[in-house]
């Protein structure tokens, strides 16, 4: 019977092993939830709002309900989880190749810290004040190096000879740098929230697999 114990406990113990989140992982799946909740919360707070028109950033602009806590209880937090969980990749990859990847993909956290100290005007428009600028400025150094950090990532993946993740790596991307161009287009202003949160989701789905892939060498 202690015999029987023991091996039932050993599985429980590998089970857990191969199901839990490393906290590189963990913090990086914490910040996709809090963009998905809070998104989803502080939208009901505006009757007007639409996820296929408005951008994420239009519910901290100057003047909307909460925007003090839009930028400080969620676009900061978020910001700083990114940030931490791709630190904690890097602290256990030696890898220089991979390292500039990790660079490139940081500017993914920059957005949403940036965008808590500079809030857009109202309507989140293309030219506007300078706090608008340089949260535009700042929103595209966030798709731009984020979809250069999977094309990075991919040709990384490529070198050690990992084809689906080479692939996988390179058409995530393209996918952003295409909607970087859309998000870009006065033509496409009436579907760019929903261009937006595809990024998102690409964007937060791609890093966390970097964070969960790339120190398993």
């Amino acid at each position: 019977m202690p015999g029987v114990m023991n091996r039932l406990s050993q599985r429980s113990l590998s089970g857990m092993c191969i199901w839990s989140i490393p906290p590189r992982c963990g913090g990086l799946a914490t910040a996709a939830i809090l963009v998905l909740v809070e998104t989803f919360l502080f939208a009901l707070q505006r009757p007007n709002y639409s996820h296929i028109t408005d951008t994420i950033s239009e519910l901290g602009e100057t003047g909307a309900p909460h925007a003090h806590l839009v930028a400080f209880g969620f676009f900061l937090p978020v910001g700083l989880l990114v940030w931490l969980s791709l630190w904690l990749v890097w602290c256990e990859s030696s890898d220089k190749y991979a390292s500039l990847a990790l660079v490139a993909l940081s500017s993914s956290g920059a957005g949403y810290v940036v965008a808590a100290f500079f809030p857009c005007d109202s309507g989140a428009p293309l030219y506007g004040s300078w706090r608008t600028q340089v949260h535009n400025v700042v929103g595209f150094i966030d798709y731009e190096g984020t979809g250069i950090g999977f094309l990075i990532i991919s040709h990384y993946f490529a070198r050690l000879g990992r084809t689906f993740l080479k692939v996988a790596f390179w058409a995530a991307g393209a996918l952003v740098l295409l909607c970087l161009v859309l998000l870009s287009l006065e033509a496409a202003v009436h579907i760019r929230g929903a261009v937006q949160r595809v990024v998102e989701a690409i964007q937060f789905m791609g890093v966390f697999f970097v964070c969960f892939f790339l120190p398993n060498k």
